[in-house]
């Protein structure tokens, strides 16, 4: 899929490094719509604009869902939608689905937009 035609969906709850990514991702001609947790990521999910990917930080602030409950709850209401994982931090304590993947942070624009079209398909 063109950047150009994938709307990506951020769900990061580090105020700056959401814009960095949104950044990159516009940059690199996608739509990318910026969220910092659970309700405002499904409200983006479930909103009128189809999106094609859920870009997911794993660790979120301690009482929230982390990241991958976010994605399995979007992919429950939206089946379909493709799921990308970012962490800081070892994911290895997290079970992951067959084919979802993680991009360890920090990542450049190209790691991140090579992720992004392994995780589109493209």
């Amino acid at each position: 899929m063109p950047p150009a035609e994938a709307h990506i969906v951020v769900v990061e709850d580090d105020p700056q490094y959401r814009r960095l990514v949104v950044r990159m991702l516009e940059a690199a001609g996608y739509r990318a719509t910026a969220t910092d947790g659970f309700t405002a990521a499904l409200g983006a999910i479930e909103g009128a604009a189809p999106v094609d990917l859920l870009l997911a930080d794993i660790g979120m602030p301690a009482g929230s869902p982390h990241g991958l409950s976010i994605g399995k709850v979007a992919q429950a209401r939206k089946p379909g939608l493709k799921v990308l994982y970012m962490s800081g931090s070892d994911p290895s304590g997290y079970l992951f689905a067959q084919g979802e993947s993680v991009l360890r942070k920090p990542f450049g624009s190209a790691e991140l937009v090579a992720a992004i079209q392994a995780a589109l398909g493209a």
